[in-house]
């Protein structure tokens, strides 16, 4: 069985890798979307996380992490972040980095009149920001200018909009389909499998999904014994 032991105080040395970012200049990266990826080498895998935070099932995924001494990138629904501020802060306090994914996740950004579309992504920010509020400076700082559209889908217009805001438009490189019906069995695979065809990139998982959670430990482990290793986003400017 593919099990990771608990990390004991201390087994962390040296803090995360980490791939910086430039957010200025209408950086958009993410070979699903855009031409370019982020800074990794090859066998550099960056976990990313959408659609939280949940109490239960995010509370599960920062455990996994904490095993493995891992950290990762929540794209947080602004929503979801005042309903649950004490995740928020969470994820923070275990030093993981923090974008944000809209207000409300509607399933297309370019489908809204302009206005409400850039409320979407101003709001979720806000409401990411307020829930970090009661947090030391440090955690507040985990709030990086990185947006990720809902399900990827994006707009010229907006695209120059999140530029003059220096917000990094952050796509991905990889999927395992887990926002579809699938078992643990077919994400795990699928992971692995567009993984190895690519040999680097940005993951995307959502971490509402308890499917995706149960082989969330195996996936490490499987990815760490081909070679890989994990890298954690970060602001380079």
């Amino acid at each position: 069985m593919l099990a990771a032991a608990p990390a004991a105080p201390g087994a962390c040395p040296g803090g995360p890798r980490t791939a910086p970012v430039a957010t200025s200049g209408g950086v958009r990266i993410g070979a699903i979307s855009y031409p370019a990826s982020a800074p990794l080498a090859d066998h550099e895998i960056a976990l990313t996380f959408d659609d939280g935070p949940d109490d239960e099932h995010t509370r599960q995924v920062l455990e996994i992490l904490r095993r493995h001494c891992l950290r990762a990138t929540f794209f947080l629904v602004g929503q979801e972040a005042r309903s649950d501020p004490v995740t928020v802060r969470a994820i923070a306090a275990a030093g993981h980095t923090i974008g944000a994914h809209s207000q409300t996740h509607p399933d297309s950004l370019a489908a809204l009149p302009a206005d409400a579309a850039r409320a979407e992504i101003a709001d979720s920010f806000t409401e990411i920001r307020q829930a970090l509020a009661p947090a030391p400076p440090e955690d507040r700082a985990r709030l990086l200018r990185f947006f990720r559209y809902p399900s990827l889908v994006d707009s010229p217009a907006l695209n120059d909009w999140l530029a003059q805001q220096g917000i990094a438009v952050i796509s991905a490189d990889l999927d395992a389909d887990d926002w579809e019906d699938l078992g643990s069995e077919d994400i795990l695979a699928r992971a692995i499998i567009r993984t190895e065809q690519r040999k680097r990139g940005v993951l995307l998982l959502h971490d509402y999904n308890p499917q995706m959670i149960a082989i969330l430990d195996r996936l490490i482990v499987a990815l760490e014994r081909r070679g890989y290793r994990f890298v954690q986003l970060t602001q380079a400017d």
